[in-house]
């Protein structure tokens, strides 16, 4: 009985701790480890830019230059801004509708800003999954890019279109 119990206690003190042995990625870099900047860079779409004239009748729209930066990370492959910050994300969102300059604030260009502010949402709820599918990501920042770039084609739709001087007979 004594050689039973003393292997008993053998036994389970030789018994390893399969949990402690796992290495884990943290959370930051497991979201930097699956997108690349080379996958971002394989993205196809077309991107416009914002016009020199349309740059200077947002210089001060605030909000839209945070989130000019905030592309220009995630063409870069850093997508650390949408990680546990919903707080910042959803400011962001609303500072961006309710800060438009007057002379952009047209219907056209605010259904722009909405649909910018539900792909900004839809790319922070992929990055923050627990398991982040690198496809799933792939494709909100893909229709990020893309709500972004049909903003500033709008923007410089509208003002184009109020620089013509159409004179009518």
């Amino acid at each position: 009985m004594k050689y039973i119990c003393l292997l008993f206690v053998l036994c389970l003190f030789s018994c390893k701790d399969t949990e402690s042995e796992i290495q884990t990625l943290p959370a930051d870099n497991a979201i930097s480890e699956l997108i690349t900047k080379e996958d971002l860079a394989s993205i196809k779409y077309a991107d416009f830019i914002a016009d020199p004239k349309v740059e200077n009748m947002i210089t001060g729209w605030a909000k839209y230059n945070e989130l000019q930066s905030v592309i220009l990370d995630i063409k870069a492959g850093n997508l650390s801004f949408f990680k546990d910050n919903k707080q910042i994300v959803s400011t962001l969102n609303f500072e961006l509708k309710s800060t438009i300059p007057e002379t952009l604030k047209t219907p056209l260009i605010i259904a722009r800003v909405v649909a910018v502010e539900t792909k900004v949402f839809k790319l922070e709820s992929a990055v923050n999954l627990s398991n982040p599918e690198k496809e799933v990501v792939l494709e909100s920042v893909k229709e990020l890019l893309v709500a972004f770039s049909n903003l500033n084609l709008q923007m410089n739709k509208q003002v184009e279109k109020e620089s013509q001087q159409i004179i009518k007979p």
